[in-house]
């Protein structure tokens, strides 16, 4: 698990605790070499913590993918959504969910539920911080390709919060129970060289895999 950190994408744990919001990459906050440190002590119910959040993340994941592709109801439009004409990401989209956001994602780190707490929390570490940097992009991208969609940008920033504090809390758990010092970890597809339609339809397809899996770990833990 411990491993060097030369290759491309790929930091230690204690580098990657936060992620510059939409940035692509986890920002580094202690030398290559840290040890197994914390900077504040761990609460007493930190798997209780983990638990509600991954609950949590799990119980607004499809709302988010279906205001991120399809059309929303009036009456969930703001009114500077409405006067822009908000639409989503627009067409082919909406009706087009299955085909074009499948989670077809193959550099997604996997997770195995049945193995030890520690295995678990390990690759769940792993998970979340693809998950916060890929969050990152797709926010940075919709900002400029759809900058009056209030509504999705709210739930895009709600999640990420949420998801910096998973990160926080299983580094405590990682840190304080295991004495692990470093997890390899890789981080999300940078969009900032693809076309429109990519951008969108990447966008859509970590959205699905993200739905897709959040599910299977808030029943993990």
């Amino acid at each position: 698990m411990t491993s060097s950190c030369r290759s491309p994408g790929v930091v230690p744990l204690l580098l990657v605790l936060h992620w510059r919001h939409g940035a692509g990459s986890p920002l580094p906050i202690t030398p290559v070499n840290a040890t197994c440190a914390i900077r504040h002590p761990c609460h007493n119910n930190l798997m209780n913590q983990i638990r509600s959040q991954l609950a949590q993340l799990n119980g607004s994941a499809n709302a988010l993918f279906i205001l991120y592709g399809r059309f929303p109801r009036v009456s969930q439009l703001s009114r500077a959504e409405l006067d822009a004409k908000y639409t989503a990401q627009g067409e082919p989209f909406p009706n087009n969910l299955d085909k074009l956001c499948g989670p077809n994602v193959t550099d997604f780190p996997p997770f195995h539920a049945n193995g030890t707490e520690k295995a678990r929390l390990v690759e769940l570490y792993r998970i979340v911080v693809y998950l916060g940097t890929a969050l990152g992009n797709i926010t940075r991208d919709q900002k400029i390709l759809n900058p009056s969609a209030l509504s999705l940008h709210s739930k895009l920033n709600a999640t990420a919060d949420i998801l910096r504090g998973l990160l926080s809390n299983v580094l405590c758990r990682l840190c304080s129970k295991y004495h692990v010092a470093h997890v390899d970890v890789t981080y999300g597809p940078d969009t900032s060289g693809k076309d429109v339609f990519q951008k969108k339809k990447l966008g859509c397809q970590l959205l699905g895999k993200y739905k897709q899996v959040i599910g299977v770990l808030a029943q993990a833990f």
